[in-house]
C-alpha cells in the first residue's frame, strides 16, 4: 500500500510556492518531504511526534493544508473556503470561539485608537 502524505503549501508574494508533507510510516516513524511546489525532492525519517510538531509550526508560519498526496505525487485536494480557515491541525482540531475584536480595542471614550 502506498503511503499517504498530508501536504502543506506556502505561497510567496511573487507567485512561487514551496511545499512540505509528512506520512505516518507506522511504528512511531514518519517520512517528511519538502521542496518547491510540485517537487518534494528532499526527505528524511523522523519520529511521528516530531513530524506533527513541525506541521503545526509550518501552519503558524503561514503554510496551508492542501490535501492528501500519494507517494507517487497524486494529490487529492482538500476543498476549503476562507471561512473554514487553513485546514485541520495535524492532530484533532480543537473548536475555538470567535474573538470579539471590538472588546479588545475598548471604547472610544478610553482614548485608545490607531
Amino acid at each position: 500500500m502506498s503511503q499517504i502524505f498530508r501536504l502543506y503549501r506556502f505561497e510567496h508574494g511573487d507567485g512561487t510556492a514551496k511545499e512540505w508533507a509528512y506520512a505516518d510510516l507506522g511504528e512511531g516513524l514518519a517520512e517528511i518531504r519538502w521542496g518547491r511546489a510540485g517537487r518534494l525532492c528532499q526527505s528524511q525519517t523522523r519520529p511521528i511526534a516530531t513530524a506533527i510538531e513541525r506541521a503545526e509550526a509550518k501552519r503558524r508560519k503561514g503554510y496551508r493544508y492542501v490535501g492528501e498526496m500519494a507517494a507517487d505525487g497524486a494529490v487529492t485536494v482538500r476543498r476549503w473556503n476562507r471561512a473554514s480557515g487553513p485546514g485541520p491541525k495535524p492532530q484533532a482540531q480543537a473548536k475555538t470561539d470567535p474573538i470579539d475584536i471590538a472588546a479588545l480595542l475598548g471604547g472610544d471614550d478610553e482614548g485608545f485608537y490607531f
